[in-house]
């Protein structure tokens, strides 16, 4: 306990009290909560939130959902950090969470089964889901309301900001072939609304980043009989346009924010182990630099279903392994997975844990 003494500036002492507080864990400021009123203010405060954000940024880990659906419905999150494991167990008034989206300052976008949440989920149709954000570092949960049905699985995508929780979560239906309709909720407003018809629509909702505010989605389109790659984003003014892929990528990259700039990560040729990295450099008139190019060992990966990056390094993954890649020493190495087979579990996230409440 710090004590104020009549002589002492008790700004002062809120600056280092605050500035304690802000280096720990979530789990341990909850419980900080309970020491006084003062201390639950403090920890309270949107500024004190926001300075936490700041310090938890320094070390990104990564976010796996295990669940058993078999087995009385149970799931954790397990979050890794640097030869560290964690395992939370959150209560979410029974949520099967199907899958995670995207996550963001702590938060994640999830979905679960709409009108059962029993062990048999898996037999619900994928397209009656609900839409979830929830914190498992506070163990909070937000519930979007219902849209309607769609005959087909909807794509989703979120855009973040501009303040440090607000958000927008973009959702696509199929309606005839080559025609979409989109909506989306705003965290301000807490509701839905149609923002019309676009010629095209996400490929899935998992290969997709935010940056600066614009989302962007890889999107495949039947041109003359062929499959066309392209991506596909939309701004704060939920404006949508195409941005043409590199020539020689191919059809399926990943799509990864790495520094701040959109990068499509792809296998040129498994034959050749080799995988490329590409920047954006002109959206408007689809212009990229190829960032990197490296050999692939001779691992069990046969492709990347799934790519995340966290500061310095890849996460590759696929049903069988994770791999990871230190973009600075250019070296591979196994990821360090005590939980078996990775079949049938979400794709994991980059993340960072924080106070941030799911309802603006």
């Amino acid at each position: 306990m710090i004590l104020v003494t009549q002589n002492e500036n008790v700004f002062e002492v809120e600056e280092i009290l605050t500035n304690i507080l802000s280096r720990l864990p979530v789990k341990s400021l909850l419980v900080c909560k309970s020491v006084c009123k003062y201390w639950q203010g403090l920890i309270c405060s949107p500024s004190f939130i926001h300075l936490h954000l700041i310090q938890s940024q320094e070390n990104p880990s990564y976010v796996f959902c295990l669940s058993y659906v078999f087995w009385d419905n149970i799931h954790c999150w397990v979050i890794k950090t640097d030869g560290e494991t964690t395992q939370s167990f959150p209560s979410y008034d029974g949520f099967y969470f199907k899958d995670m989206i995207c996550s963001f300052n702590g938060l994640i976008c999830c979905t679960t089964p709409r009108k059962s949440r029993t062990c048999f989920i898996r037999r619900s149709p994928r397209r009656d889901m609900d839409i979830i954000i929830c914190n498992p570092a506070t163990r909070k949960v937000l519930l979007l309301p219902p849209t309607p049905k769609s005959h087909y699985a909807p794509k989703l995508g979120v855009s973040f900001g501009p303040t440090i929780n607000g958000y927008e979560t973009f959702q696509f239906f199929d309606r005839e072939e080559q025609l979409y309709e989109c909506m989306v909720y705003s965290s301000i407003t807490g509701s839905w609304k149609f923002i019309g018809t676009v010629a095209h629509a996400p490929s899935n909702s998992f290969n997709h980043v935010c940056i600066d505010g614009i989302v962007y989605w890889f999107s495949r389109s039947r041109i003359d009989g062929r499959l066309v790659g392209h991506i596909l984003t939309v701004d704060r003014e939920e404006k949508f346009s195409i941005i043409r892929i590199p020539e020689e990528e191919t059809l399926y990259p990943l799509l990864v924010n790495l520094e701040g700039c959109l990068c499509p990560v792809a296998e040129n040729g498994l034959e050749q182990k080799r995988f490329g990295i590409w920047a954006l450099q002109n959206s408007k008139e689809s212009v990229w630099v190829k960032k990197w190019s490296d050999y692939m060992p001779s691992f069990q990966i046969e492709q990347f279903d799934y790519i995340v990056v966290r500061k310095n390094e890849i996460l590759c993954g696929s049903w069988k392994q994770y791999l990871l890649y230190n973009l600075g020493t250019r070296t591979w190495r196994e990821f360090d997975w005590e939980y078996g087979r990775v079949a049938g579990f979400p794709p994991p996230l980059a993340y960072t844990e924080s106070l941030l409440p799911c309802k603006y």
